[in-house]
């Protein structure tokens, strides 16, 4: 069960603060609860479990002992924190405000689109195995403005080189592992047409960009990067062909652009 900061001033001489870690409801009589600066908690409000995500720098202080105190959170947020009531809801990503559906598939809740944020960026001809790059197809330039403009970025998303996937998602979501991929796969059936019909694939292909310092195979290829590295070079990936039904595995450099898939902690 998901853990709570409740703050609680005791009287000693050098007057301290203790802070200790407690379930927090409105049946639970506390008055409110608190969530740190970059922090993300479950909790009940208004009868119904969700996530709150703080990205501010301060502590946000949440009254919760009676309903109208929680409806008033609720409909009157703070800037810097969002609200997701679970999977199959619209996910907020509160760093760039990008939106993604969510879908539930088995045990496991995946975005089901590729995930699209970019702090910086840089054309084909940069890369790394170590230093993680964003790149958007066809854009060459370094202007974060620019490629967002780009229909590529909008439809499509971002790639990324390895190191900077596995750093991509927002808190509470991560890069799925080798083995988190195959659990997909075994769920939904092991063909592009199931990930279709399970809501997790949209039949868009950007294609990636390879180490040979070029954006290739729009159109034709989709590539996804895991989290589990195959050697000190290589990285497991899934990737699909438009022309052919198979969901195939592989492993490739991890200076490679591909597209990122964040599943759920």
């Amino acid at each position: 069960m998901k853990k709570y900061y409740q703050l609680m001033i005791l009287a000693v001489p050098l007057l301290f603060f203790l802070v200790y870690i407690c379930s927090v409801s409105a049946a639970s009589g506390i008055a409110a609860y608190y969530v740190g600066p970059g922090e993300a908690y479950m909790a009940t409000l208004d009868g119904r479990v969700r996530e709150i995500t703080n990205t501010t720098s301060n502590t946000l202080f949440i009254p919760v002992r009676t309903l109208a105190e929680q409806q008033s959170f609720l409909n009157n947020l703070p800037v810097g924190v969002a609200i997701w009531n679970g999977c199959g809801e619209n996910y907020i990503d509160l760093r760039d405000s990008n939106i993604y559906p969510t879908v539930q598939i088995g045990t496991q809740c995946w975005m089901k689109k590729n995930l699209a944020y970019l702090p910086s960026v840089v054309g084909p001809g940069t890369g790394s195995a170590t230093t993680p790059y964003y790149y958007v197809y066809n854009y060459t330039g370094t202007d974060v403005s620019a490629a967002k403009a780009t229909s590529n970025y909008t439809t499509y998303g971002v790639l990324y080189n390895w190191p900077a996937a596995n750093t991509a998602c927002p808190t509470g979501w991560h890069l799925p592992t080798d083995a988190e991929f195959t659990i997909l796969t075994n769920t939904t059936g092991n063909t592009k047409e199931a990930l279709i019909s399970a809501g997790w694939f949209n039949n868009l292909f950007v294609g990636c960009r390879y180490t040979g310092d070029s954006f290739n195979d729009f159109g034709s290829y989709t590539r996804f990067w895991s989290s589990s590295a195959s050697s000190s070079s290589n990285a497991w990936h899934r990737y699909l062909y438009a022309s052919s039904s198979t969901v195939y595995r592989n492993y490739y450099d991890k200076a490679t652009g591909f597209s990122v898939r964040c599943l759920r902690d």
